[in-house]
C-alpha cells in the first residue's frame, strides 16, 4: 500500500529545476545523462541515495545474523539426517588421522535434512585430532559446508558448522558453557548447540554443534573481516608457518611474524611496547586469564594447542580465540600461574607489568563472570536440554551422564574456592639474601603409598628437623613446600641423616632424596649415615613458577631426618 504523499519538499524542486535548465543545453546525451544522474543521486550531505539503507527491509546479512542468533539461543536440539553417497563414503573411509604431517581430508558431496528442509551439494569433511578424531564408520565429527558446492547455501544463516562428537566430553555440557564464558568476557568464539545426527539411515546420537570459523564468524565480531584468521593446527605455535580459515592475503603472514618478533624480544621494556602495538594486550590477558580459571590444559596458553589468530585490520592489533572447549576443569586446584607454554603467554607474563595485570584480571573475572552458583545453573540448564535425547538415544548412559554433570558442578565449586585462597595470598616471587640464599618452611607432609610415618622430631638445629620413615613395609611419602621462583638455574640445599633405609626390590628409585616435584635426582641415598650434606640443581623456564620443593622417602625399611635449619633454595644465576 502507497503511503500517502508528501509535497515536494525545496530540494526536490531546487533539483528539478536544475535537471530541467541542463537538459536544455547542447551537450552530448551521455554528458546530459551523467549530471542528471549525479543531481538526483547526490543528497545534501554528499551521499548516494541508493546508499541509503532500506528501512523497511532488513538488510539479507542483518536476517542471517539473526537467525544464527536464534539458533544458538534455543533450547531445542536440532534433528539432522545426513546421506552420503557409497562412493563419497569409500572415499571418507580412507582417511585416518595420526601424528605428524596429516594428508588432506578430501571433502565429499553430502545432502543434509532438517525435518522437511532439505539442503543439497553440502561439502562434509572428517575433523579431530588425537582424542577425538574417530573414522565415518564409528561416530566421526564432522565439519559441513553449505556454500561450497552451492554458491548462497545457508543452514539457519550459517555458511560453515561443525559437529563435535564430544567422545572427551561426557557430558555434552562443557563446548556450550565454556563458550558463553568467553562471550561475556569479551573474547570472541564460535557458539554452540545441540543437534542429534543420523547417518545414512545410522543413528550417531547426540552431537555438539558449533558455529563455523569463517567469514560469517568475524563478521559478527570485527568491523572488517579481511584479515587473516590462522588456525593454530595440532600443538603449533604462533612461530611456525600456519594455514588460514579466511582472509584476503592467507600468503602474507608478516602480521603472525611481527608478533612472533615482538614476543622474543629480549628487552622487557621494549618487549611490552612492541606487544602492545602488534596485539590486542587487554583482550589477551583475558583470554589467557579465563582459560587457566576454566582450566583449559589442552588450550594455547598450557599446551598451545586448539587456538585461532585473527588479525583485526582496522585496529591492526592480533586477536588470540579458544577453541575445542570440551576437556575443561581437569584440575580444580590448580595454580592460576601454571607453566605456560604458548610463546605469546609465556612472553607476556615474564614482563611484571603484563603479569600484574593478568593477576587484576582474574580478579576481575572471578567477581563477575565466575560465579559458581550462576555457572552451575547454567550448566544444570544445558544437560536438562539434552537429557531427553539421551534418554531416547543411549539410555543406558543417563546415568553416567548425570553423574558427570554433577562432578563437572562440583569442580567448577571447587575451581572457585581455589582461585579464592590463591588470590588472598599474592603471588611473588621470593627474596633472596646477599649470598643467593631463601629458607625453606611452611612444611605439610603427604602420604603417596604405603605407612610411611612423617613427623617434626626436634634432634637436630634449633628448628628441629622433618622425620620420614616406615616400620610397616614399602612405602612413599614426603614433606614438601611451594616457593614461587623466576626464571633462572637454582639448587635446593640440606642436611639428612639416615638409618637403615633399604628400598623396595621392585622401585628402582628407591631411598631418600631432596628434589623438586617435577625433576628427580639420579641416585637416591640408601643405608646408614650420619648427617651429611645433600643438594639437587634444576631449572625454571617459566617466567614465574611455583615450584614444588620434596624431602622424599621411598623403602621397605629405614628412616630419615631432614634438618629445617638447613634447608635452603639458592639462586645460580639469572637464567638458565
Amino acid at each position: 500500500m502507497r503511503g500517502k504523499e508528501t509535497p515536494a519538499s525545496p530540494e526536490r524542486s531546487k533539483k528539478k529545476f536544475l535537471i530541467t535548465t541542463m537538459l536544455k543545453f547542447p551537450a552530448s546525451a551521455l554528458i546530459r545523462i551523467a549530471l542528471c544522474l549525479l543531481l538526483v543521486g547526490t543528497t545534501t550531505t554528499g551521499v548516494l541515495a541508493k546508499d541509503k539503507p532500506n528501512k523497511g527491509k532488513p538488510k539479507k546479512a542483518e536476517k542471517a545474523a539473526a537467525e544464527i542468533t536464534k539458533l544458538f539461543s534455543g533450547s531445542e536440539v536440532l534433528r539432522l539426517r545426513i546421506d552420503i553417497p557409497e562412493k563419497e563414503m569409500e572415499t571418507l573411509k580412507k582417511y585416518q588421522w595420526t601424528f605428524g604431517p596429516q594428508p588432506e581430508r578430501e571433502q565429499v558431496q553430502a545432502t543434509v535434512r532438517e525435518g522437511n528442509l532439505v539442503y543439497t551439494n553440502v561439502a562434509l569433511h572428517l575433523k579431530g585430532a588425537a582424542g577425538s578424531f574417530r573414522a565415518i564408520d564409528d561416530k566421526p565429527a564432522l565439519t559441513l559446508n553449505f556454500d561450497k558446492f552451492a554458491d548462497g547455501q545457508r543452514f539457519h544463516g550459517l555458511q560453515k558448522l561443525s559437529l563435535n562428537n564430544s567422545v572427551q566430553d561426557p557430558t555434552y555440557v562443557s563446548e556450550q558453557f565454556s563458550r558463553e564464558a568467553f562471550l561475556k568476557a569479551g573474547v570472541p568464539v564460535p557458539r554452540a548447540t545441540h543437534a542429534r545426527v543420523e547417518l545414512n539411515g545410522r543413528d550417531l546420537g547426540l552431537y555438539v554443534l558449533v558455529e563455523g570459523w569463517d567469514k560469517e564468524f568475524l563478521k559478527h565480531h570485527f568491523k572488517n573481516p579481511k584479515g587473516n584468521l590462522y588456525d593454530g593446527g595440532f600443538l603449533k605455535d604462533v612461530s611456525e608457518e600456519l594455514t588460514t580459515n579466511a582472509g584476503e592475503n592467507p600468503k602474507d603472514q608478516s602480521d603472525r611474524k611481527a608478533l612472533v618478533e615482538a614476543a622474543n624480544e629480549s628487552d622487557l621494556t621494549n618487549r611490552l611496547a612492541r606487544l602492545e602495538k602488534v596485539l590486542d594486550v587487554d583482550r589477551f590477558l583475558t583470554f589467557i586469564a579465563l582459560d587457566v580459571m576454566l582450566w583449559d590444559w589442552d588450550g594455547y596458553p598450557q599446551n598451545k594447542n586448539n587456538w585461532r589468530l585473527y588479525h583485526d585490520l582496522d585496529r591492526d592489533k592480533m586477536v588470540f580465540m579458544p577453541h575445542g572447549l570440551d576437556q575443561m576443569f581437569w584440575k580444580p586446584e590448580g595454580s592460576i600461574l601454571p607453566p605456560m607454554q604458548g610463546l605469546v603467554a609465556k612472553a607476556a607474563l615474564q614482563i611484571p607489568e603484563l603479569r600484574q595485570r593478568y593477576f587484576n584480571r582474574i580478579k576481575e573475572l572471578r567477581a563477575t563472570i565466575f560465579n559458581v552458583e550462576t555457572m552451575t545453573n547454567r550448566v544444570r540448564e544445558i544437560a536438562a536440554k539434552v537429557k531427553p535425547v539421551l534418554a531416547e538415544a543411549e539410555p543406558k548412559e543417563l546415568a553416567h551422564h548425570e553423574k558427570k554433570v554433577t562432578d563437572f558442578c562440583d569442580a567448577i565449586a571447587r575451581r572457585g574456592a581455589s582461585l579464592d585462597s590463591q588470590l588472598a595470598h599474592p603471588i611473588e616471587p621470593v627474596k633472596f639474601d646477599e649470598s643467593g640464599a631463601a629458607p625453606l618452611a611452611d612444611w605439610i607432609s603427604k602420604v603417596d603409598f604405603g605407612k610411611p610415618s612423617l613427623s617434626q622430631a626436634s634432634d637436630a638445629g634449633a628448628k628441629g628437623a622433618l622425620r620420614i620413615g616406615t616400620k610397616d613395609g614399602s612405602s612413599i611419602g614426603s614433606w614438601r613446600t611451594g616457593v614461587w621462583l623466576e626464571e633462572g638455574r637454582y639448587k635446593l640445599e640440606g642436611k639428612v641423616k639416615t638409618q637403615g633405609i633399604a628400598a623396595d626390590p621392585g622401585d628402582s628409585r628407591g631411598g631418600v632424596a631432596l628434589r623438586t616435584k617435577t625433576s628427580r635426582p639420579e641416585k637416591y641415598l640408601l643405608g646408614d649415615s650420619d648427617w651429611k650434606p645433600i643438594d639437587f640443581e634444576f631449572t625454571v623456564s617459566d617466567s614465574l613458577t611455583e615450584v614444588q620443593v620434596l624431602c622424599e622417602f621411598r623403602g621397605a625399611e629405614g628412616e630419615a631426618w631432614f634438618d629445617l635449619d638447613s634447608l635452603k633454595v639458592k639462586r645460580l644465576n639469572a637464567k638458565p
